[in-house]
């Protein structure tokens, strides 16, 4: 899988960060998230990312085998942090909540080692666990 293509795609699952606040509309909770998410993807901060996706969440990324579950989702997470991103920004542009589901869609814009830029779009499914917002389903696509 092309390490950029993994950071795309990794930075839009990677907006899922735990997110409370009841006074928050949910594009604004998610919106949190996915910053949250993008700067430790810069960070290098693999526990950070892995622990944002639910029990058994999926990462569907384009050229890449269908990844579920937290264990499984570290060796990609890991090939992404090694790619050495410069810069990872997730711009959520539209969210919506149904009881303890929610979406979020929007672009991704990497800057990769080489200062080569790539932008995707995503739909991310989070699932509210404990109290928290986590990423169940991160899924993306090169524009």
């Amino acid at each position: 899988m092309n390490h950029l293509t993994a950071a795309s795609a990794a930075l839009l699952v990677g907006l899922l960060t735990p997110v409370t606040g009841h006074a928050e509309s949910v594009l604004a909770q998610l919106a949190a998230a996915n910053n949250a998410f993008a700067k430790a993807i810069v960070a290098g901060e693999i526990d950070y990312l892995v622990n944002d996706y639910t029990d058994d969440g999926c990462i569907i990324a384009p050229k890449a085998p269908l990844t579920c579950g937290k264990e499984a989702s570290r060796p990609f997470w890991a090939a992404v942090i090694d790619s050495k991103p410069q810069n990872v920004e997730l711009i959520t542009l539209d969210a919506e909540r149904q009881g303890d589901l929610a979406y979020a869609t929007g672009e991704l814009v990497i800057t990769d080692a080489a200062s080569a830029v790539h932008k995707s779009r995503f739909v991310l499914v989070f699932k509210r666990v404990n109290d928290a917002w986590k990423l169940h389903v991160d899924s993306w696509t090169p524009q």
